[in-house]
């Protein structure tokens, strides 16, 4: 279902009134094809495969416990990420009457706790924690190496861990 619906997504990121019939297909081709069989593969080895078979660009070793990805082929994942239930990365929104994407870059070793979300145009740094219920606001670069947490989502100050005796 999802590649008869392939040719209604659009080749490129952009914005456009939710007018123009460029947008009704964008719209069809996230909505038709719901794959709702990859909930059988969550917390799997196969779901990165499930996901390059679909168009996202996934590095080694991705763990996805549950999130949801809407527009598949504008996200890219690194290496070693961690992808908990319920996180959610969107590269869409509909603003008074008009429709803007945007790619979304999350680098390796990034993990999206549960419930956070992830808007469209972000690029999110190698080793980065976004916590649970954070929101990354659009357009954000999040440094490498950082965690953020909150809504909208900022630098946490990092804990360090005191060494046992």
């Amino acid at each position: 279902v999802d590649r008869s619906v392939r040719r209604l997504l659009l080749r490129a990121p952009k914005g456009c009134s939710i007018y123009e019939p460029i947008f009704w297909g964008h719209e069809r081709f996230w909505k038709v094809p719901a794959p709702s069989y990859l909930v059988l593969f969550n917390g799997t080895p196969f779901k990165g495969l499930l996901l390059r078979m679909l168009g996202t660009r996934v590095g080694a070793r991705l763990f996805d416990d549950g999130a949801s990805l809407v527009e598949r082929p504008f996200m890219s994942f690194g290496d070693d990420c961690t992808l908990n239930e319920r996180s959610i990365v969107q590269n869409h929104s509909q603003e008074d009457g008009a429709f803007k994407s945007d790619y979304t870059v999350i680098g390796s070793r990034v993990t999206l706790g549960v419930g956070a979300f992830v808007h469209y145009g972000i690029t999110i740094g190698d080793g980065t924690v976004i916590e649970a219920d954070a929101f990354v606001m659009k357009g954000e670069e999040v440094p490498a190496g950082e965690t953020w947490g909150g809504n909208p989502a900022r630098e946490l100050p990092t804990r360090s861990i005191p060494a046992s005796a």
